[in-house]
This record gives C-alpha cells, sequence and structure tokens, in this order.
C-alpha cells in the first residue's frame, strides 16, 4: 500500500531474526543509528491517509499514502530499509512529526512525538538499525512501537509501544478522499468495507477526540 516500499512478511521477518540481538542504544556507546527499519500501522476499523511523515527532520514517503492496516503484526505492513538523520537533540533517538486524515471520518490530526535513547531496539546488522514503527490510532492517536521480539506465549512479533501522544485536530485540513478516488490505488477497496468495519470491535485509544 502507498507509497513506501514494500517488504514481504517473509523478508522482514528474516531481517528481524538475525544472529545480531536487539539492543538499546546505548549498548553501542555514543553511536547513533545511521539507518532505519520504518513500518507504519493503523486498525482496520480506522483506516489512516498519511499527509506528511517527518522524522529527525527527514521526510518519509510521498504523501498522501494509506497506512498500513495490519495492526495485530505491524512489521507486516507498508516496511522500507532506509537512512536515519542523527537525533535532533542530546538524549534521544527519534522526533517525529506526522499529519494525517481518518478515512472514514475526514478528519485531520497533527502531532509531534520523541522517544528517548534506549527506548528503540536497534540492531547492529549492516548499520547501526532503528526499528520503528508509526502507529495510527483513533481519535488522534499516534504510537511509537518498537521490534523487542517474539511474545513469549504466541510467538508473534507485535512490538512494543514506547511513546505515545493524542494529536491536535486541524479542522482545516480536514478531507473526504472519496472525493479523491486516485489519492491511493486501495482507497476504493477501503471504501468498500466501510460497512463491515462499523459493525466490527473499534480499538482502544486514550485520546478523547470527537463524537461520532
Amino acid at each position: 500500500m502507498g507509497a513506501l516500499f514494500r517488504i514481504s512478511q517473509i523478508a522482514c521477518a528474516a531481517l528481524l531474526i538475525t544472529p545480531a540481538a536487539g539492543l538499546a542504544m546505548g549498548m553501542f556507546g555514543s553511536s547513533p543509528p545511521n539507518a532505519m527499519s520504518l513500518t507504519d500501522a493503523s486498525h482496520p476499523t480506522n483506516p489512516i491517509m498519511v499527509q506528511s511523515l517527518v522524522i529527525n527532520g527527514q521526510s518519509y514517503g510521498h504523501p498522501p499514502y494509506l497506512a498500513s492496516s495490519d495492526w495485530e503484526n505491524p512489521r507486516g505492513g507498508n516496511g522500507t530499509s532506509t537512512g536515519l538523520r542523527p537525533p535532533v537533540q542530546d538524549g534521544l533517538v527519534i522526533k517525529v512529526q506526522a499529519e494525517w486524515v481518518e478515512v472514514y471520518s475526514n478528519r485531520a490530526y497533527r502531532a509531534e512525538i520523541t522517544v528517548p535513547d534506549g527506548e528503540i531496539t536497534i540492531k547492529n546488522i549492516v548499520d547501526l538499525t532503528a526499528y520503528v514503527t508509526v502507529v495510527f490510532g483513533r481519535n488522534g492517536h499516534l504510537a511509537i512501537s518498537t521490534d523487542t521480539g517474539p511474545d513469549a506465549e504466541t510467538g508473534q512479533y507485535n512490538g512494543t509501544i514506547v511513546a505515545e501522544v493524542c494529536g491536535d485536530r486541524q479542522v482545516e485540513d480536514d478531507v473526504d478522499f472519496r472525493t479523491r478516488p486516485d489519492a491511493d490505488v486501495d482507497l476504493e477497496w477501503v471504501y468498500s468495507q466501510q460497512a463491515k468495519r462499523a459493525n466490527e470491535p473499534q480499538v482502544a485509544t486514550p485520546c478523547k477526540g470527537e463524537a461520532g
């Protein structure tokens, strides 16, 4: 989906189970990560069009594009291996700034979130690689998840949220993407699922959002 390069679940899993163990940044001394395994995730009941994604001052993707709806396993969604600029200030690994629209509600949000040194999983593969999933929840919820290895009980790689924030409503930026069907090749299918998704359990969110 969208403009981020796709990495198959098999390839992604193979990358993440290499012998190099996931280590906190501090384990590598003062060297910050210079590469990133970047994925995104949204819940199927609340698809997201990403309008802007900036990490450490660098833009990623070619917005607008649909965030992955592979909520249960964000690593299997939109993914790319890419470079990572140095942290924007001491004590941080990443600073994420995002703007997005909830496809079914047309509501636009904007948020900024930072992740401290030591919270993001970093692996020394070819480069020092930070594992980052940008998670879009309901009502303006933005979270950063990182790969912490398989769940002890299920063996699934669901990631661990290490930072979250409630974004600010941007009413002036609301978009009805029904009027822009060519914005993403999967929009038609997403809208075809809206009635079905309305009858499914909504994902929990710590953000108040709006009624309706």
